[in-house]
Protein backbone atom coordinates (compact mmCIF):
# COMPACT_ATOMS: atom_id res chain seq x y z
CA UNK A 1 0.00 0.00 0.00
CA UNK A 2 1.02 3.72 -0.91
CA UNK A 3 1.29 6.26 1.59
CA UNK A 4 1.26 9.75 0.39
CA UNK A 5 1.90 12.89 2.08
CA UNK A 6 1.14 16.21 0.93
CA UNK A 7 3.82 18.70 1.35
CA UNK A 8 2.07 22.57 1.25
CA UNK A 9 5.28 25.24 -0.71
CA UNK A 10 4.14 28.65 -1.12
CA UNK A 11 4.99 30.11 -4.48
CA UNK A 12 6.63 33.24 -5.07
CA UNK A 13 5.78 34.18 -8.98
CA UNK A 14 7.42 37.43 -10.34
CA UNK A 15 4.16 39.70 -11.38
CA UNK A 16 4.51 38.74 -15.04
CA UNK A 17 3.93 34.93 -13.72
CA UNK A 18 0.98 35.91 -11.31
CA UNK A 19 -0.38 37.33 -14.18
CA UNK A 20 -0.28 33.77 -16.17
CA UNK A 21 -0.67 31.78 -13.31
CA UNK A 22 -4.55 33.46 -12.91
CA UNK A 23 -5.12 33.62 -16.65
CA UNK A 24 -4.17 29.64 -16.53
CA UNK A 25 -6.43 29.44 -13.52
CA UNK A 26 -9.30 30.91 -15.27
CA UNK A 27 -9.27 28.86 -18.43
CA UNK A 28 -8.24 25.84 -16.38
CA UNK A 29 -12.31 25.96 -14.86
CA UNK A 30 -13.74 27.22 -18.28
CA UNK A 31 -12.59 23.71 -19.91
CA UNK A 32 -13.65 21.78 -17.04
CA UNK A 33 -17.27 23.69 -17.42
CA UNK A 34 -17.17 23.09 -21.03
CA UNK A 35 -16.09 19.51 -20.65
CA UNK A 36 -18.64 18.75 -18.14
CA UNK A 37 -21.25 19.95 -20.39
CA UNK A 38 -19.78 17.41 -23.17
CA UNK A 39 -20.13 14.96 -20.91
CA UNK A 40 -24.00 15.76 -20.32
CA UNK A 41 -24.60 15.92 -24.00
CA UNK A 42 -23.15 12.81 -24.80
CA UNK A 43 -24.71 11.00 -21.51
CA UNK A 44 -21.26 9.76 -20.27
CA UNK A 45 -18.84 10.32 -17.89
CA UNK A 46 -16.67 8.11 -19.57
CA UNK A 47 -13.31 9.85 -19.79
CA UNK A 48 -12.08 8.41 -23.33
CA UNK A 49 -15.98 9.41 -24.85
CA UNK A 50 -15.42 12.94 -23.60
CA UNK A 51 -11.89 12.91 -24.48
CA UNK A 52 -12.94 11.91 -28.48
CA UNK A 53 -16.13 14.46 -28.39
CA UNK A 54 -14.53 17.01 -27.53
CA UNK A 55 -10.72 17.62 -27.06
CA UNK A 56 -9.48 19.71 -29.90
CA UNK A 57 -12.32 21.67 -29.75
CA UNK A 58 -11.62 22.30 -26.03
CA UNK A 59 -7.96 22.85 -27.03
CA UNK A 60 -8.66 25.53 -29.59
CA UNK A 61 -11.38 26.96 -27.89
CA UNK A 62 -9.02 27.86 -24.23
CA UNK A 63 -5.54 27.66 -25.78
CA UNK A 64 -4.56 25.37 -22.92
CA UNK A 65 -1.71 22.51 -23.81
CA UNK A 66 -2.70 19.15 -24.40
CA UNK A 67 -1.76 17.70 -20.78
CA UNK A 68 -3.56 20.66 -19.24
CA UNK A 69 -7.10 19.61 -21.19
CA UNK A 70 -6.73 15.95 -20.12
CA UNK A 71 -6.72 17.16 -16.43
CA UNK A 72 -9.52 19.16 -16.93
CA UNK A 73 -11.63 16.15 -18.69
CA UNK A 74 -9.92 13.67 -15.80
CA UNK A 75 -11.62 16.65 -13.02
CA UNK A 76 -15.12 17.20 -14.76
CA UNK A 77 -15.42 13.79 -15.15
CA UNK A 78 -14.66 12.85 -11.55
CA UNK A 79 -17.09 16.02 -10.28
CA UNK A 80 -20.26 14.92 -12.38
CA UNK A 81 -20.12 11.63 -10.59
CA UNK A 82 -20.02 12.97 -7.04
CA UNK A 83 -24.10 14.26 -6.35
CA UNK A 84 -22.91 17.16 -4.48
CA UNK A 85 -20.70 18.88 -7.22
CA UNK A 86 -22.66 17.86 -10.42
CA UNK A 87 -24.25 20.98 -10.71
CA UNK A 88 -21.54 22.85 -9.56
CA UNK A 89 -19.58 25.72 -11.60
CA UNK A 90 -15.81 24.67 -11.22
CA UNK A 91 -14.15 28.05 -9.76
CA UNK A 92 -10.84 29.42 -11.00
CA UNK A 93 -9.04 28.41 -7.50
CA UNK A 94 -6.47 25.11 -8.52
CA UNK A 95 -5.56 23.00 -11.54
CA UNK A 96 -4.12 19.25 -11.01
CA UNK A 97 -0.80 18.83 -12.60
CA UNK A 98 0.88 15.46 -12.90
CA UNK A 99 4.75 14.61 -14.03
CA UNK A 100 4.14 16.13 -17.60
CA UNK A 101 3.41 19.40 -16.93
CA UNK A 102 5.47 19.53 -13.08
CA UNK A 103 8.62 19.49 -12.32
CA UNK A 104 10.37 19.99 -9.03
CA UNK A 105 14.42 21.22 -9.29
CA UNK A 106 16.07 20.89 -5.90
CA UNK A 107 19.17 23.16 -5.97
CA UNK A 108 17.19 26.50 -6.32
CA UNK A 109 14.06 25.19 -5.03
CA UNK A 110 11.72 25.67 -8.25
CA UNK A 111 9.09 24.15 -9.61
CA UNK A 112 8.45 24.39 -13.21
CA UNK A 113 4.58 24.77 -14.47
CA UNK A 114 3.48 24.57 -17.80
CA UNK A 115 1.12 27.64 -17.96
CA UNK A 116 -1.08 29.00 -20.46
CA UNK A 117 1.59 30.55 -22.85
CA UNK A 118 4.61 29.10 -21.79
CA UNK A 119 6.60 27.13 -19.47
CA UNK A 120 7.52 28.62 -16.10
CA UNK A 121 9.65 28.23 -13.57
CA UNK A 122 9.10 29.85 -10.26
CA UNK A 123 10.65 30.49 -6.62
CA UNK A 124 9.38 29.51 -3.72
CA UNK A 125 9.34 30.66 -0.10
CA UNK A 126 9.78 27.46 1.69
CA UNK A 127 10.30 26.63 5.57
CA UNK A 128 12.53 24.06 6.89
CA UNK A 129 10.21 21.36 7.15
CA UNK A 130 9.29 21.25 3.32
CA UNK A 131 12.80 21.89 2.51
CA UNK A 132 13.77 17.95 4.38
CA UNK A 133 10.47 16.26 3.47
CA UNK A 134 11.69 17.72 -0.61
CA UNK A 135 15.50 16.93 -0.01
CA UNK A 136 16.25 14.02 -2.92
CA UNK A 137 12.68 13.46 -3.82
CA UNK A 138 11.68 13.93 -7.57
CA UNK A 139 8.06 14.12 -6.80
CA UNK A 140 5.47 13.55 -9.67
CA UNK A 141 2.38 14.83 -8.99
CA UNK A 142 0.94 18.89 -7.29
CA UNK A 143 -2.13 20.83 -7.00
CA UNK A 144 -2.02 24.51 -8.01
CA UNK A 145 -4.25 26.30 -5.31
CA UNK A 146 -4.87 30.07 -5.60
CA UNK A 147 -6.25 30.86 -1.48
CA UNK A 148 -9.08 33.63 -0.80
CA UNK A 149 -6.27 36.01 0.32
CA UNK A 150 -4.87 35.93 -3.84
CA UNK A 151 -1.65 33.53 -2.16
CA UNK A 152 -0.17 30.82 -4.50
CA UNK A 153 0.52 27.41 -3.28
CA UNK A 154 1.80 24.34 -4.93
CA UNK A 155 0.21 21.31 -2.82
CA UNK A 156 2.90 18.44 -3.74
CA UNK A 157 2.56 14.70 -3.42
CA UNK A 158 5.03 12.49 -2.07
CA UNK A 159 4.55 8.89 -2.77
CA UNK A 160 6.07 6.29 -0.31
CA UNK A 161 5.33 2.40 0.00
CA UNK A 162 3.84 2.20 3.58
CA UNK A 163 5.56 -0.31 5.87
CA UNK A 164 3.81 -3.55 6.23
CA UNK A 165 1.47 -3.34 9.18
CA UNK A 166 3.70 -4.76 12.18
CA UNK A 167 2.39 -7.05 14.58
CA UNK A 168 0.30 -5.69 17.73
CA UNK A 169 -0.39 -6.93 20.80
CA UNK A 170 -2.92 -4.64 22.34
CA UNK A 171 -5.66 -1.83 21.19
CA UNK A 172 -5.48 1.74 22.46
CA UNK A 173 -9.22 2.73 22.58
CA UNK A 174 -9.66 6.77 21.64
CA UNK A 175 -12.81 8.41 22.31
CA UNK A 176 -13.14 11.57 20.57
CA UNK A 177 -15.45 14.10 22.09
CA UNK A 178 -15.17 17.88 22.66
CA UNK A 179 -14.61 18.66 26.15
CA UNK A 180 -12.05 16.51 26.62
CA UNK A 181 -10.40 16.52 22.62
CA UNK A 182 -9.14 13.12 23.22
CA UNK A 183 -9.11 10.28 25.57
CA UNK A 184 -7.65 6.94 25.71
CA UNK A 185 -8.70 3.93 27.35
CA UNK A 186 -6.02 4.19 30.15
CA UNK A 187 -7.49 7.84 31.42
CA UNK A 188 -5.12 10.07 29.03
CA UNK A 189 -7.22 12.66 28.15
CA UNK A 190 -6.40 16.00 25.59
CA UNK A 191 -7.90 18.54 27.44
CA UNK A 192 -10.08 20.93 24.81
CA UNK A 193 -10.48 23.83 27.72
CA UNK A 194 -7.66 25.70 25.78
CA UNK A 195 -9.40 25.15 22.50
CA UNK A 196 -12.43 26.19 23.60
CA UNK A 197 -11.15 29.47 24.93
CA UNK A 198 -9.75 30.24 21.20
CA UNK A 199 -12.80 29.24 19.79
CA UNK A 200 -15.00 31.60 21.57
CA UNK A 201 -12.59 34.48 20.81
CA UNK A 202 -12.28 33.83 17.53
CA UNK A 203 -16.17 33.44 17.76
CA UNK A 204 -16.54 37.41 19.30
CA UNK A 205 -14.11 38.85 16.73
CA UNK A 206 -16.08 37.45 13.94
CA UNK A 207 -19.22 38.47 14.88
CA UNK A 208 -18.29 42.11 15.81
CA UNK A 209 -16.36 42.34 12.46
CA UNK A 210 -19.52 40.94 11.04
CA UNK A 211 -21.25 43.83 12.03
CA UNK A 212 -19.16 46.14 11.17
CA UNK A 213 -19.18 45.06 7.03
CA UNK A 214 -16.45 47.12 6.18
CA UNK A 215 -13.78 46.23 3.95
CA UNK A 216 -11.40 46.33 6.17
CA UNK A 217 -13.16 44.04 8.40
CA UNK A 218 -13.45 42.15 5.53
CA UNK A 219 -10.03 41.60 5.56
CA UNK A 220 -9.48 41.10 9.04
CA UNK A 221 -12.20 38.33 9.04
CA UNK A 222 -10.12 36.25 6.10
CA UNK A 223 -7.07 36.13 8.34
CA UNK A 224 -9.48 35.01 11.51
CA UNK A 225 -10.58 32.55 9.59
CA UNK A 226 -6.71 31.54 8.32
CA UNK A 227 -5.75 31.61 12.08
CA UNK A 228 -8.18 29.41 13.61
CA UNK A 229 -8.01 26.54 10.81
CA UNK A 230 -4.26 26.94 11.43
CA UNK A 231 -4.48 26.68 15.20
CA UNK A 232 -6.87 23.84 14.77
CA UNK A 233 -4.54 21.90 12.14
CA UNK A 234 -1.80 22.33 14.73
CA UNK A 235 -3.37 20.85 17.36
CA UNK A 236 -4.81 18.17 15.91
CA UNK A 237 -1.28 17.30 14.58
CA UNK A 238 -0.15 17.50 18.09
CA UNK A 239 -2.57 15.02 19.47
CA UNK A 240 -2.50 12.24 16.57
CA UNK A 241 1.60 12.67 16.88
CA UNK A 242 0.96 11.57 20.50
CA UNK A 243 -1.34 8.49 19.85
CA UNK A 244 0.40 6.91 17.12
CA UNK A 245 3.81 7.19 19.13
CA UNK A 246 2.13 5.73 22.15
CA UNK A 247 1.14 3.12 19.97
CA UNK A 248 4.31 2.34 18.05
CA UNK A 249 5.90 2.22 21.43
CA UNK A 250 3.10 -0.66 22.86
CA UNK A 251 3.12 -2.21 19.72
CA UNK A 252 -0.80 -1.39 19.70
CA UNK A 253 -2.98 -1.02 17.25
CA UNK A 254 -5.23 2.44 17.51
CA UNK A 255 -9.14 2.25 18.03
CA UNK A 256 -11.45 5.04 17.16
CA UNK A 257 -15.21 5.50 16.50
CA UNK A 258 -16.73 5.57 12.74
CA UNK A 259 -18.28 8.80 12.89
CA UNK A 260 -19.28 8.98 9.03
CA UNK A 261 -22.43 10.36 8.64
CA UNK A 262 -22.79 11.24 12.70
CA UNK A 263 -23.73 15.45 12.12
CA UNK A 264 -26.79 13.79 10.21
CA UNK A 265 -27.78 11.55 12.55
CA UNK A 266 -27.66 13.40 15.88
CA UNK A 267 -28.90 16.87 16.66
CA UNK A 268 -27.12 19.29 19.36
CA UNK A 269 -29.13 22.45 21.48
CA UNK A 270 -28.78 25.27 19.81
CA UNK A 271 -26.15 26.67 22.63
CA UNK A 272 -23.83 23.70 21.73
CA UNK A 273 -24.37 23.82 17.65
CA UNK A 274 -21.67 25.94 17.20
CA UNK A 275 -18.93 24.26 19.38
CA UNK A 276 -19.77 21.03 17.83
CA UNK A 277 -18.94 21.77 14.52
CA UNK A 278 -16.40 24.05 16.00
CA UNK A 279 -13.88 21.25 15.67
CA UNK A 280 -12.29 19.39 12.71
CA UNK A 281 -12.59 15.95 14.17
CA UNK A 282 -12.47 14.43 10.52
CA UNK A 283 -9.53 16.20 10.12
CA UNK A 284 -8.15 14.33 13.37
CA UNK A 285 -9.06 11.22 11.70
CA UNK A 286 -7.80 11.98 8.73
CA UNK A 287 -4.49 13.23 10.81
CA UNK A 288 -4.50 9.48 12.52
CA UNK A 289 -4.79 7.46 9.52
CA UNK A 290 -2.47 8.92 7.83
CA UNK A 291 0.55 9.13 10.16
CA UNK A 292 -0.71 5.28 11.43
CA UNK A 293 -0.55 4.05 8.36
CA UNK A 294 3.32 5.35 7.79
CA UNK A 295 4.36 4.05 11.33
CA UNK A 296 2.61 0.66 10.44
CA UNK A 297 0.22 1.00 13.05
CA UNK A 298 -3.23 -0.83 12.11
CA UNK A 299 -6.22 1.35 12.84
CA UNK A 300 -9.18 0.09 13.18
CA UNK A 301 -12.75 2.07 13.17
CA UNK A 302 -15.95 0.33 15.33
CA UNK A 303 -19.22 0.65 15.24
CA UNK A 304 -20.12 4.29 17.91
CA UNK A 305 -23.58 3.04 19.28
CA UNK A 306 -24.15 2.89 22.60
CA UNK A 307 -20.33 3.14 23.64
CA UNK A 308 -21.18 6.36 26.02
CA UNK A 309 -23.86 4.40 27.64
CA UNK A 310 -22.31 0.75 28.05
CA UNK A 311 -20.54 -0.35 31.12
CA UNK A 312 -17.10 -1.44 30.37
CA UNK A 313 -17.12 -3.94 32.92
CA UNK A 314 -19.99 -5.74 33.14
CA UNK A 315 -21.61 -4.64 29.72
CA UNK A 316 -25.51 -3.35 31.28
CA UNK A 317 -26.52 -0.41 28.64
CA UNK A 318 -28.81 1.93 29.22
CA UNK A 319 -29.20 5.90 28.69
CA UNK A 320 -29.30 6.93 32.47
CA UNK A 321 -25.62 4.93 33.32
CA UNK A 322 -24.21 8.75 32.17
CA UNK A 323 -25.53 10.68 34.65
CA UNK A 324 -24.02 13.85 33.35
CA UNK A 325 -22.00 14.48 30.28
CA UNK A 326 -19.17 14.09 32.31
CA UNK A 327 -19.95 11.12 35.12
CA UNK A 328 -20.79 7.80 34.13
CA UNK A 329 -22.40 5.43 36.83
CA UNK A 330 -23.76 2.00 36.14
CA UNK A 331 -26.89 1.47 37.73
CA UNK A 332 -26.47 -2.41 37.08
CA UNK A 333 -23.15 -2.99 39.37
CA UNK A 334 -22.21 0.54 40.77
CA UNK A 335 -18.91 1.27 38.56
CA UNK A 336 -18.81 4.55 38.37
CA UNK A 337 -15.48 6.85 36.10
CA UNK A 338 -15.41 9.93 33.94
CA UNK A 339 -17.63 8.99 31.34
CA UNK A 340 -15.41 9.74 27.83
CA UNK A 341 -12.64 7.31 29.74
CA UNK A 342 -15.39 4.54 29.89
CA UNK A 343 -16.39 5.19 25.85
CA UNK A 344 -12.99 4.46 25.30
CA UNK A 345 -12.74 1.15 27.27
CA UNK A 346 -15.83 0.14 25.13
CA UNK A 347 -14.36 1.38 22.14
CA UNK A 348 -11.02 -1.23 22.76
CA UNK A 349 -13.39 -3.74 23.67
CA UNK A 350 -15.22 -3.59 20.62
CA UNK A 351 -11.65 -2.99 18.81
CA UNK A 352 -10.11 -6.22 20.28
CA UNK A 353 -12.91 -8.60 19.03
CA UNK A 354 -12.48 -7.10 15.26
CA UNK A 355 -8.53 -6.19 15.52
CA UNK A 356 -6.82 -8.53 12.76
CA UNK A 357 -3.51 -10.15 15.25
CA UNK A 358 -4.83 -8.75 19.04
CA UNK A 359 -4.67 -12.02 21.00
CA UNK A 360 -7.91 -13.16 23.38
CA UNK A 361 -5.31 -13.15 26.35
CA UNK A 362 -4.58 -9.66 25.21
CA UNK A 363 -8.15 -8.73 24.99
CA UNK A 364 -9.37 -8.27 28.47
CA UNK A 365 -10.08 -4.93 29.75
CA UNK A 366 -8.31 -2.41 31.99
CA UNK A 367 -8.34 -2.03 35.06
CA UNK A 368 -8.68 1.70 35.52
CA UNK A 369 -7.45 1.42 39.11
CA UNK A 370 -4.35 0.64 37.35
CA UNK A 371 -4.37 4.10 35.22
CA UNK A 372 -4.62 7.85 36.43
CA UNK A 373 -7.10 10.05 34.40
CA UNK A 374 -4.83 12.81 33.41
CA UNK A 375 -6.13 15.71 31.71
CA UNK A 376 -3.13 17.12 29.39
CA UNK A 377 -3.85 20.73 28.33
CA UNK A 378 -3.68 21.76 24.48
CA UNK A 379 -2.62 24.95 23.14
CA UNK A 380 -1.27 25.76 19.51
CA UNK A 381 1.79 24.32 19.17
CA UNK A 382 1.97 22.26 22.70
Amino acid sequence: MDAVRTVVCKLAPTPAQRVEVEATLVAFAQTCDAFANVARDIGSTNRFKVHHAGYYQMRERFGLSANLVVRAIARACAALKVPKKMHSKFEATSIDYDARIFSFREWDWTFGLTLLHSRQRIKTHLGDRQRAMLRGRKPTSAVLVKRRDGALFLHVQLIDQAPAPMDTYDVIGVDLGIKHLAVTDDGTAFSGDAVEAVRRRYHRHRRALQKAGTKSAKRRLQKIRMKESGFKRDTNHVISKRLVARATGTASAIALEDLDGIAKRTTARKPDRSRLKGWAFFQLRQFVTYKALAAGIPLILVDPAYTSQRCSRCGYTARNNRRTRDAFECHHCGFALPADWNAALNIRARACVDGPNVGAVDAGPRNPAEATYKPLALAGGS
